[in-house]
């Protein structure tokens, strides 16, 4: 393992890190906005991340070819990714089952406002009522 790939990895999971733990922060305050903006920069951090891993993941005696204050450098930077990519996953989840109960919330509103929704019939009599509620009659002022 060369020092330049050392360093791609170091440099990958450094800035990966910052920006989901940015992310966050921004799921944290329900920043959509700003979780939406910062798509693509985690796709292509991640997949420079996983180039620069790659070689060390297909052959792990690589590793044993670091000097040890390398070694814990990358162990360090690998706990720090792993524990912001769960609470990452957890914050996404959570924010996906909000706006699913909210969406549902909505629905389930417009169900039913447009079910107890008073109109006449073909008979010309009242229709669509709910049981126990005044009727209510409106005319066109122009006749």
């Amino acid at each position: 393992m060369t020092a330049l790939s050392y360093d791609d990895i170091v440099w990958a999971c450094t800035n990966l890190c910052d920006l989901i733990e940015f992310e966050n922060e921004a799921l944290s305050r329900h920043d959509t906005v700003t979780v939406r903006e910062l798509g693509a920069n985690k796709t292509a951090l991640a997949r420079i991340y996983e180039q620069s891993i790659a070689p060390m993941s297909d052959d792990p005696a690589l590793a044993e070819a670091l000097e040890p204050e390398q070694r814990e450098e990358l162990m360090a930077l690998g706990r720090r990714l792993e524990a912001l990519v769960k609470e990452n996953a957890m914050r996404l989840k959570a924010e996906m089952e909000a706006a699913q109960m909210l969406m549902d919330a909505v629905i389930s509103a417009v169900k039913n406002q447009s079910s107890t929704t008073t109109h006449y019939g073909r008979s010309g009599a009242f229709a669509g009522q709910s049981a126990g509620e005044p009727n209510s009659l409106a005319f066109n002022k122009t006749l």
